[in-house]
């Protein structure tokens, strides 16, 4: 299993390389507890990302889910808003020298690859090895990979953690998880050209954008149709970069977060700013609170 934090090229340049570099640092120290809970065996941490192997199959999904599930909830200043992208391959590999080879690494890497933050990919063999049906529902055919030497593409998929009904958050126990995971938002107000628009907790998608179907129209030369979504996820709110130019989001205590097919959990209040980087002084900016 390889689990990555997503986004750290860009927390590297908005942050600064001593601040990110300590977020990414906690971050990774999480995944790895959450992984030996699990029983899982850490081979090596890899800049932004840990290599992880297990000998059970549901264990090392089970640790995948308490991983997502436990970023999710945090809400510790040190890796708040950190997502994470995980991918998955079972096989036999070559442990050597405290390190492990072979092909089963190297398509669990690609798979990694594919993956977008908040995702757990695996392969085929994995999907239909497990036997729980807590966790096997909760599979889904997400793409085709191909894989260089290989003469057939390999079927990818998605294990759907978010999914009403699957299985409680093994790692409630640890200090990485949100002390106060009850207290869910209720409401999200946005403000732009001094007018306010609230996003109750039933709105199912609210798109911002020039487009003119968009629920709030923003117009600018940097600004994409349809540049960016916020949802509704579990008590919190999503917002979600689909731009060219990306979307950019500082926090009142000053955190500054540039998304490009990202997302990230907003949280008490701040500025959106579409395209281009943050200036309070624009009036062309979107000031959001968390409720």
């Amino acid at each position: 299993m390889f689990a990555d934090v997503a986004g750290s090229t860009a927390m590297y340049e908005n942050m600064g390389d001593d601040l990110a570099r300590e977020r990414i640092s906690r971050a990774l120290n999480a995944l790895i507890s959450i992984s030996r809970r699990h029983s899982g065996q850490l081979v090596k941490t890899i800049g932004d990302e840990i290599l992880v192997y297990f000998i059970d199959v549901e264990n090392a999904i089970l640790a995948a889910k308490s991983i997502q599930e436990s970023m999710e909830d945090d809400r510790t200043p040190e890796t708040i808003g950190v997502s994470i992208r995980i991918g998955m391959q079972y096989g036999s590999t070559i442990l050597e020298n405290d390190d492990i080879f072979g092909d089963t690494v190297n398509v669990a890497a690609r798979v990694a690859g594919m993956a977008k933050a908040r995702q757990i990919l695996c392969t085929q063999e994995i999907a239909f090895m497990v036997k729980s049906p807590e966790l096997s529902n909760n599979m889904r055919p997400f793409d085709r990979l191909r894989i260089k030497g290989k003469n057939e593409q390999l079927d990818v998929y998605l294990f759907a953690w978010e999914e009403e009904g699957d299985m409680t958050n093994m790692a409630t126990a640890s200090s990485f998880t949100n002390p106060a995971r009850n207290e869910l938002l209720k409401n999200l107000t946005l403000t732009y050209e001094s007018k306010a628009h609230s996003i109750p907790v039933d709105t199912a998608s609210y798109i911002m954008g020039r487009g003119k179907g968009c629920e709030l129209v923003i117009k600018g030369d940097l600004i994409s149709r349809y540049h960016c979504k916020i949802e509704h996820r579990r008590g919190k709110y999503i917002i979600t970069d689909q731009s060219t130019n990306g979307t950019f989001i500082r926090t009142t205590g000053g955190q500054i977060i540039f998304l490009r097919r990202e997302e990230f959990t907003l949280f008490g209040s701040g500025y959106i700013s579409l395209g281009k980087k943050v200036n309070p002084g624009d009036t062309n900016i979107i000031h959001f609170l968390c409720e």
